[in-house]
């Protein structure tokens, strides 16, 4: 019987992405409808921005399906999956993102997408928009599916509507209140193959995925502490039987920094020092910072630990997701372009046509 951890005998890139996706098709009937009833896209050039992961794979081919030209460009380079870079530029999408890019090379993929004309904006952090400073010529509507991406947009005077969804109930509600926190718990005990059981974890930052982080780390068996600068949040943690403290007491003694502040280079997060001084990899997924002889444990390179180094959400929780940027889609291509510039919660009766299709398929 041949060894079924030897490479020699694993199935090529390709044929494991085909069968992750033949997985997937069966958990994901509501992004197949959404995708179905997408109008006509043709002379749509779609720019998406996103996490180049499997899971989006299906949202693409609604795209394509429905006629639409689409490019896509990588939310962060950490979370970039290259077999599915690859799928996806055997099917027709513009892409050339890979793995790792650094970004010299990730600026460059999207300013070669933003040359190409969208009509029509799909992003996860608004990199597009800050880039052309919310003034790209030609583009119609855009949508904006985090918080980091809604903030970076009040900043600008926008040219075009973008329909924020991070904040529709639904998808704090499921996605940021309960998957995100979760999945990032299953992948720190992944990664580093250690427990949290009677660790004191630090929070910080206790928007709807810090919550879901806490939770699932005293579900865990840790001891959590909360760390945010918003007085309603620490006194929700409170509530909650959350312990709040500054920063610098809770790092002073954790053992475990869960962040979930949605800053890029957050202070309590201090990437480039860690990774000045002498490092190791003892394990995938892990750096070992010496810090004047004080090791700290980095998981991911910093980057978002749930896609990074693990899977995101399951599959059928992202069923959602997906279908609901289809209809979100449709919907800027139509009604949604006729809106003012400027920024805008997308409509409650596209969500609930999302929410619908996860509940009975209508």
């Amino acid at each position: 019987m041949p060894d079924l951890g030897d490479p020699a005998t694993s199935p090529p890139p390709t044929a494991a992405i085909e069968a992750e996706l033949a997985w997937l098709a069966r958990f994901t009937p509501a992004t197949a409808l959404a995708a179905r009833r997408l109008p006509a896209l043709a002379g749509e050039r779609v720019l998406v921005v996103c996490h180049l992961d499997v899971k989006m794979v299906p949202m693409f081919a609604g795209l394509l399906a429905a006629g639409a030209e689409v490019w896509a460009c990588a939310a962060n380079p950490a979370t970039t999956r290259d077999g599915v870079v690859e799928h996806l530029a055997a099917a027709g999408v513009h892409v050339r993102a890979r793995a790792g890019d650094g970004p010299a090379r990730h600026a460059e993929l999207l300013s070669a997408a933003i040359a190409a004309g969208p009509t029509l904006l799909s992003e996860m952090g608004a990199d597009a928009s800050m880039a052309g400073k919310g003034q790209l010529p030609g583009v119609r509507a855009g949508l904006e599916a985090t918080g980091t991406g809604i903030d970076r947009l009040r900043e600008l005077d926008l040219a075009y509507p973008v329909f924020n969804w991070d904040e529709l109930a639904i998808k704090q509600g499921l996605h940021n209140r309960h998957l995100v926190g979760l999945m990032g718990l299953i992948t720190f005990v992944n990664v580093t193959g250690l427990s949290v059981f009677g660790r004191r974890v630090l929070v910080v930052g206790y928007g709807p995925v810090g919550r879901g982080a806490a939770d699932a780390a005293r579900a865990f068996g840790a001891v959590v502490e909360v760390c945010d600068p918003d007085p309603a949040a620490r006194l929700a943690a409170a509530h909650l039987g959350y312990p709040t403290v500054s920063l610098a007491a809770g790092l002073a003694r954790a053992e475990v920094v869960l962040t979930a502040t949605g800053v890029d280079g957050s202070r309590e997060l201090p990437v480039d020092r860690l990774m000045a001084g002498p490092t190791a990899v003892p394990r995938q997924g892990v750096t070992a910072c010496d810090q004047g002889g004080r090791v700290r444990w980095l998981l991911a390179g910093g980057a978002m630990l749930n896609l990074a180094a693990g899977p995101g959400d399951p599959f059928d929780t992202f069923d959602l997701v997906t279908a609901l940027m289809l209809e979100a889609t449709g919907f800027a291509a139509t009604a949604g372009a006729s809106w003012a510039p400027g920024l805008h919660l997308l409509p409650a009766e596209v969500a609930d046509r999302a929410a619908r299709l996860v509940l009975d398929g209508s």
